[in-house]
């Protein structure tokens, strides 16, 4: 039932007493209940109550939109490929390949692209989807998919400093719009670069996701130089060590203006700062 099988040297596998070994069993269930009850079942059993999902638009009741919402007569497969965990050991990130294939066996899938969720443990222990998105992107290449986390996220670590969660919230909006504000300012590779993880990945549809820097820096340049990111919401971890912001993509001169939506997760670094782990953007 899962989309592709882990293989190729390069595969981890997280300690099977780990939250973070946790959370990826509970993003496979929900890839298995997907293919077993449905896409939308699957989503309304997984989502929390307050939930975050993009269609045409960010709905912030994903899981009431979902109940209400009639099902398509399509099976969604997915498999996660990269997750991280906050220090806190309730929130985290997963992503990875997706298909979507009408309900016959053997067919060609409609399409192909990778998803961005954010997870989060509720009180009663159960993981469950805070934030869904994705875009679509070609078919990953046979036998080369594996999981992979960042070393030592799937080890018991000592508990977080205490902190105060608003003013880290608004120190991580405020980065965001720091970034924001450097790109309008100078929208070259080097400005966007220089807010990223030293491990990051930029996932943009129509390719798949750039994770060396090389590769993400020409997809960078090649980005419109009049591009902003119109931000919409952001979460963060109790540990405030890991968040995401997320919203639209616009051009502001273009008579349609928005012409996406965009996920960036962001990982707090040793020196303080934080930076963008994974960028999600996908434009019309």
């Amino acid at each position: 039932m899962l989309l592709l099988m882990a293989s190729g040297a390069m595969a981890q596998e997280p300690d099977s007493s780990s939250a973070l070994y946790q959370m990826r069993e509970a993003e496979r269930n929900f890839a298995r209940a997907s293919v077993m009850l449905g896409r939308n079942a699957a989503f309304v059993e997984y989502f929390a109550e307050e939930s975050i999902l993009f269609t045409d638009t960010w709905i912030t009741r994903g899981k009431q939109f979902l109940k209400d919402k009639k099902p398509p007569a399509i099976v969604l497969k997915w498999e996660p490929e990269f997750m991280d965990i906050s220090a806190s050991h309730n929130f985290g990130i997963s992503t990875g390949p997706w298909e979507m294939q009408e309900y016959r066996p053997f067919t060609t899938p409609l399409a192909t692209g990778y998803f961005l969720t954010v997870w989060k443990k509720q009180a009663s222990g159960v993981w469950q989807v805070i934030l869904d998105a994705g875009s679509e992107t070609p078919a990953p290449t046979a036998h080369d998919h594996a999981f992979s986390f960042p070393a030592g996220a799937d080890k018991t670590i000592p508990p977080p400093v205490n902190f105060d969660v608003k003013s880290v919230s608004n120190e991580l909006v405020e980065r965001e719009k720091q970034f924001l504000l450097a790109w309008k300012n100078s929208p070259v590779t080097s400005t966007y670069a220089s807010f990223l993880a030293p491990k990051a990945r930029l996932q943009l549809n129509r390719h798949l996701p750039a994770t060396n820097a090389d590769t993400i820096n020409v997809r960078i340049a090649h980005l419109d130089k009049a591009l902003t990111w119109k931000l919409a919401g952001s979460g963060i971890a109790a540990s405030g060590d890991l968040g995401f912001t997320y919203g639209f993509l616009e051009i502001p001169d273009n008579p349609k203006r928005t012409i996406g939506h965009y996920v960036r997760i962001w990982r707090k670094q040793p020196d303080g700062k934080w930076n963008i782990e994974i960028e999600m953007m996908n434009m019309n």
